[in-house]
């Protein structure tokens, strides 16, 4: 194991292959900021580039660019509300608040240090398991991803804010959004209406944009005014202040992402589940949950300590079996077919060295995007005292450039606007979009698990034994929050 690790650090680690990493490292920031682009839209883009070079020059440039978009969405999600990546979506709930309030500083700094920090142990817990990963992740089978699935639903309600059945309300629309078009086992066509865009279902990167960019695009351009209701400009000493809050609350940081691992793990159940269910386990978990949602910094530190923890998650099932863990390691994968390689058993077995590599170019790669976004945090800052009236439709532009990227389909631009009309009047209305998001997320993956489960195992699916022990800790998980309020109560009682 050792002389893989000196391999892959001498591969890896070469001048020419460093500066490409330098390069990938940029090109992706840029693609995470600007609201739709994402992870994939790069990856499509420059994925013919990696033709002709040698399999570690490839894969270092493709896999750097890809770990850091995240880390730029979360800058917009914070300082504007649109999330430049579906899964920044999850820190637009408390990111957006601290930057209205004026401490736009603050959740910068803590949002790209649990960034980086959650890249790095990530990658850390990923060469950890690497001689075990096949069975690890034989263990896990449709009964164990459907648990983990509906544990995914269960904190819909938590996602509610204080109204936990608006949250559920919006849970359930998301998960009838997910409905449409062709089943995926039986390949059934549901609610398509004869419209052919609809056998495919709804697109994510639509939804997301809509629900998410569209209001707050509809906001600034009625009141015409910046984003920050304070004069206080962002400063390097707020920025420090929000990189070490991510250390005062270190146990968040490690369990939100400990569960970006998990979920990145479990191929199907999707990139984008992990911030938010990391986010309503922080809420569910925290001493003060009423505060979530009106800008806490725990809100910031969950979802981006999970996003980018799931990177070297979704590596796991990809090195090992050949089997993307997510939608961007699907692209990755075509890499390694470009460069000659073919994931699975006996890629480990002959090629530790690279994956042991890759691990290692995840957190420097996550490193560096972090000190380049710091290093630009007071510039980002200005963003939040443009005026509305002219920020507005610079957005507006970018989000349609966005949503038309993704499959060059201008029905795609259709729906992001009926998606943000329908945001616009749930934020009217006190629902969360961010609920309807998670639900619209998972109902599709529970749905199809649950189909296989029964036919492969019958009802008594649930009675495995890791899917007897996921079924403990989601017991566990709803009871907990109501016993500690019990015995909050009954001392306020006593006193």
């Amino acid at each position: 194991m050792l002389e893989a690790v000196q391999q892959a650090l001498g591969a890896f680690f070469q001048p020419h292959v460093f500066g490409l990493i330098l390069i990938a490292v940029p090109i992706g920031l840029v693609f995470g900021i600007l609201p739709g682009l994402g992870g994939l839209t790069a990856l499509a883009i420059l994925l013919p580039f990696v033709y002709g070079m040698d399999p570690v020059s490839g894969l270092a440039f493709l896999l750097a660019l890809h770990s850091v978009v995240y880390t730029g969405g979360s800058v917009t999600a914070v300082l504007i509300g649109v999330p430049g990546s579906p899964p920044n979506a999850a820190t637009v709930l408390d990111g957006y608040p601290l930057s209205r309030k004026g401490q736009a500083g603050y959740a910068i700094g803590a949002a790209l240090t649990a960034s980086a920090l959650g890249g790095v142990l990530g990658v850390v817990l990923l060469a950890l398991i690497l001689p075990f990963l096949k069975p690890v992740v034989m263990a896990f089978s449709s009964p164990e991803t459907l648990i983990l699935t509906v544990l995914g639903l269960c904190f819909i309600g938590v996602l509610g804010e204080n109204q936990p059945l608006k949250g559920l309300a919006a849970g359930a629309l998301g998960i009838f959004l997910a409905m449409f078009g062709e089943h995926r086992v039986s390949g059934v066509a549901r609610f398509w209406f004869d419209y052919d865009y609809l056998l495919d279902g709804f697109r994510l990167i639509p939804i997301a944009l809509g629900l998410f960019a569209i209001p707050e695009i509809v906001a600034m351009l009625s009141t015409g005014s910046a984003v920050s209701q304070e004069a206080t400009k962002v400063s390097y000493r707020q920025v420090w202040e929000g990189c070490t809050s991510v250390f005062k609350h270190f146990w968040l940081f490690i369990q939100s992402s400990v569960i970006g691992v998990i979920v990145g793990i479990i191929p199907g159940v999707g990139g984008e589940t992990s911030p938010f269910v990391a986010y309503a386990f922080a809420r569910q978990s925290s001493k003060h949950p009423e505060a979530f949602g009106k800008g806490i910094i725990e809100g910031v530190i969950a979802p981006e300590s999970s996003n980018n923890a799931k990177e070297g998650g979704a590596l796991v099932p990809t090195l090992a079996f050949g089997i993307p863990g997510s939608a961007g390691m699907a692209l990755l994968l075509g890499g390694f077919l470009i460069l000659g390689l073919q994931p699975g058993p006996e890629f480990l077995k002959n090629h530790m060295d690279i994956a042991l590599g890759l691990a290692a170019v995840v957190a420097v790669a996550n490193v560096l995007a972090t000190l380049m976004m710091l290093a630009l945090a007071k510039q980002f800052g200005a963003i939040t005292s443009i005026k509305g009236s002219l920020l507005g439709p610079i957005l507006l532009v970018l989000v349609v450039l966005g949503a038309l990227s993704t499959s060059n389909d201008v029905r795609d631009v259709f729906f992001t606007f009926v998606f943000g009309f329908l945001g616009y009047f749930m934020v009217l209305l006190g629902y969360s979009r961010a609920a309807l998001l998670l639900g619209f997320v998972l109902g599709n993956a529970a749905e199809t698990y649950l189909h296989i489960s029964l036919n492969a195992f019958g009802p008594l699916f649930w009675t495995r034994p890791i899917s007897l022990l996921l079924i403990a800790i989601l017991i566990f998980s709803l009871t907990f929050p109501l016993w500690r309020n019990f015995r909050r109560r009954a001392g306020d009682d006593n006193d």
